[in-house]
């Protein structure tokens, strides 16, 4: 298999969108497919929405898989070589992939994948719409171009058109804000950790010497002296890990969150008996127990023990796995 096309950049390290990493791509390329997950029926290793690039020598990102991918992948190089010689404009066609017999996987479900071509030719229009950042639709058929989508995506990640001619994509997938209290041992563990995960990342402290030297790509390093102030102006869907160096700012931004117009989920680094004495004092501070009940401490799965930062980090990783999933199934975020 390939190399990916930025071996230092992970696909979700930063929130570059799929168009904007294929304009790049065409920097140093004549044609780069794009392969997009259009339709599944069971089990399949992916859900609608996801894509990748390809490259005759590289790839961006991923569909999953394995066989599934590798069969992706060697379709789309084929449609590479015939690109070259036919010059077909805007090239598309839809592979109808049936998991268990095609592939040998066990999933036994069904998938359907849209194959397109972009070529140096179409940067222009490719430029365009690149600097909308809307979601754009995806006719299903060759000869027509990219275009922005007419009907709005709601809560839907991706989805086909009524009339199922076309589908509809956002350049850029959905990221959870995530909001990162605490530069220390704990955060500065954590932070690598989460790339990937799909967040958009604002970590938290009181002063610039708190960070570490270089903040990792794709994190937004915010500079507080009341963080409380960031709580305060969070989005509703944010997620927001408490782990500062202090008890009393800890108690602190619990509490703006807790009393705020809303959020995803909170979590609390700490003990039992620190638990204990935060819910007794944020109960006093007039926080209610039905809001109380929404505060996770302490934060991170019971199965990762030990206070090593590493192990406390995965912890803490894991848990938010498992947020994601759980909104995920709820339909929040599709």
């Amino acid at each position: 298999m390939s190399e990916p096309y930025d071996k230092g950049q992970s696909p979700g390290q930063e929130h570059t969108g799929w168009l904007g990493m294929a304009l790049e791509m065409l920097k140093d390329v004549s044609v780069v497919i794009h392969a997009s997950v259009i339709q599944v029926r069971g089990s399949a290793p992916r859900a609608v929405g996801a894509n990748m690039l390809i490259t005759a020598d590289n790839i961006w990102d991923t569909i999953g898989g394995g066989a599934l991918e590798f069969e992706v992948m060697q379709q789309a190089r084929s449609d590479i070589d015939m690109i070259h010689v036919s010059q077909v404009a805007w090239h598309r066609r839809v592979m109808d992939i049936a998991l268990g017999p095609d592939m040998g996987q066990c999933c036994g479900g069904h998938v359907r994948v849209l194959i397109e071509a972009f070529t140096i030719a179409d940067t222009p229009i490719l430029r365009v719409l690149a600097a909308s950042d809307q979601p754009l639709l995806h006719p299903l058929a060759s000869g027509q171009p990219l275009a922005l989508a007419d009907s709005e995506l709601g809560d839907k990640g991706a989805m086909i058109t009524a009339d199922k001619t076309g589908f509809i994509l956002p350049q850029r997938p959905y990221q959870r804000p995530l909001f990162i209290y605490g530069a220390g041992h704990v955060g500065r563990a954590l932070v690598p950790v989460i790339d990937g995960l799909g967040f958009d990342v604002y970590w938290v402290d009181i002063a610039p010497d708190r960070f570490p030297a270089v903040v990792p790509k794709g994190v937004s390093d915010v500079i507080a002296i009341d963080p409380t102030l960031i709580a305060a102006h969070a989005p509703i869907d944010a997620f927001h890990l408490v782990i500062t160096h202090s008890h009393a700012l800890d108690q602190a931004i619990c509490h703006t969150v807790l009393a705020g117009e809303g959020f995803a989920r909170l979590g609390l680094i700490g003990s039992k008996t620190k638990n204990a004495r935060f819910r007794s004092r944020l109960g006093k501070a007039g926080i209610t127990d039905d809001v109380l009940a929404r505060l996770t401490c302490p934060i991170g799965i019971e199965l990762v023990t030990g206070k090593q930062p590493a192990r406390v980090a995965i912890s803490i990783a894991a848990q938010l796995a498992i947020w994601q999933q759980e909104l995920d199934n709820e339909g929040e975020i599709s």
